[in-house]
């Protein structure tokens, strides 16, 4: 394995060599200046040397193109490990988090305190953070941030609540094969459609009348079906505005938070909508990547992506942003880890990425505008989860949002 690693880093050709070396000299002689003074003795131990010409390599890998193929064959074989990362204590940002966890959903504040809502299985926010709705075998249900309990609706195996924005006045969620639509109040459920895809729903922020045509609602829901076509409904009447073209089958849908663009985002592609149903862009993930969760930056600006593919050393996933704002935009990668990255988030100022990392069990706070600068948290599931069994992508303790969207820089 090192002779045939060794081979290819001499045979790869290294384009911009000395600019590299330049580059690489600056990181270093920075480092060294901002040292702190050792007063150990000067021999160095052998596994010290070790560790010293191993960073080096990695250093040159990442400064070059050529040594950015190699990257991939290297995090390959390195196991996932986040035994030295610190537990969460605060969050990068202001807002509160709700996190879903095998043990039901939390609220984490800014300053680390968090408070299990109860017993349940998904949890969404409520525009402001004043509410969140919350999932149980046979209820949907509104409770405060601290668990108090404001109604509840008897249901079987409700799943993904999403509240109207702004004023929360709405609640889409699925049950079944079903789409239901409740008053915040908890008053006045209805059925919408009663065949969609296992996708969860996304509320168009509201728009001057102009803009989404005649005889539109004021209450405009975005949902899947099963053959891949997204359609624009109102959600009172469940009349329907417009439906796409069908497509791969969308594993989330999202809204621009001005109401603009819509994005659905399957295993293979993402997909841009006008608030009008117009195709405006269809991005395909890079080759072998699955796309797993998507999120719009609260600017509208960019949309965050985590995607999965299989190697022969087991799963790889990426952390990816797509800038929507150009012609022809591209996925850039922000992480690349072995394992998985499940779930993304953003800061409500749109300034932080948070992805759950089940195989480390970790979690990864990323700057998008810095890419290197990466905080992590580790012994996610002991925090949120204790005792439980399994440290999977399943039950492992995942963001369910981070309220309270503004606009930010993302």
């Amino acid at each position: 394995m090192a002779r045939d690693l060794q081979e290819r880093l001499h045979d790869a050709p290294i384009p911009d060599e000395d600019g590299a070396c330049e580059r690489g000299w600056q990181v270093v002689s920075a480092a060294y200046a901002d040292r702190r003074p050792v007063t150990q003795p000067a021999r160095i131990p052998m596994r010290v040397a070790v560790a010293a010409g191993l960073a080096a390599l990695i250093l040159a890998l990442v400064l070059t193109p050529a040594g950015a193929k190699v990257v991939d064959f290297v995090r390959d074989v390195v196991k996932p490990s986040a035994k030295e990362a610190a537990p969460l204590t605060a969050l990068p940002a202001p807002g509160d988090l709700l996190v879903e966890s095998s043990q039901g959903p939390w609220v984490v504040h800014r300053d680390g305190s968090q408070r299990l809502l109860g017993d349940y299985r998904q949890a969404s926010w409520s525009p402001h953070g004043y509410f969140a709705a919350v999932t149980s075998e046979h209820q949907l249900r509104a409770v405060e941030p601290d668990g108090t309990l404001r109604w509840s609706l008897n249901r079987d195996r409700p799943r993904d609540p999403r509240w109207l924005p702004d004023t929360g006045v709405r609640i889409a969620y699925r049950t079944g094969s079903s789409m239901r639509v409740v008053g915040g109040d908890g008053v006045g459920d209805h059925l919408v459609d009663r065949d969609v895809a296992p996708t969860a729903p996304a509320w168009a922020a509201p728009l001057p009348q102009a803009k989404l045509g005649s005889g539109t609602g004021q209450y405009v829901l975005a949902l899947a079906k099963p053959d891949g076509t997204v359609e624009e409904v109102d959600a009172d009447s469940g009349t329907m505005f417009w439906r796409s073209g069908s497509g791969p089958v969308p594993e989330v849908l999202d809204w621009s938070a001005d109401g603009s663009r819509l994005a659905a985002l399957s295993a293979t592609e993402l997909r841009v909508f006008t608030a009008q149903g117009d195709l405006t862009q269809t991005v395909h993930l890079p080759s072998g990547l699955r796309g797993a969760d998507g999120e719009f930056a609260p600017s509208g600006k960019s949309f965050a992506v985590t995607a999965t593919k299989r190697t022969a050393h087991g799963r790889r996933s990426e952390a990816l942003i797509i800038r929507l704002g150009t012609a022809m935009p591209k996925p850039r990668a922000l992480l690349a880890d072995p394992g998985t990255f499940s779930k993304v988030s953003w800061s409500p100022d749109g300034r932080w990425l948070l992805f759950a990392w089940p195989d480390a069990d970790a979690w990864l706070f990323v700057r998008p505008e810095h890419p290197g600068h990466v905080e992590t948290v580790g012994d996610i599931n002991r925090q949120f989860s204790p005792g439980a069994s399994s440290s999977g992508a399943g039950g492992f303790p995942r963001p369910a949002g981070w309220c309270c969207t503004v606009a930010g820089t993302g």
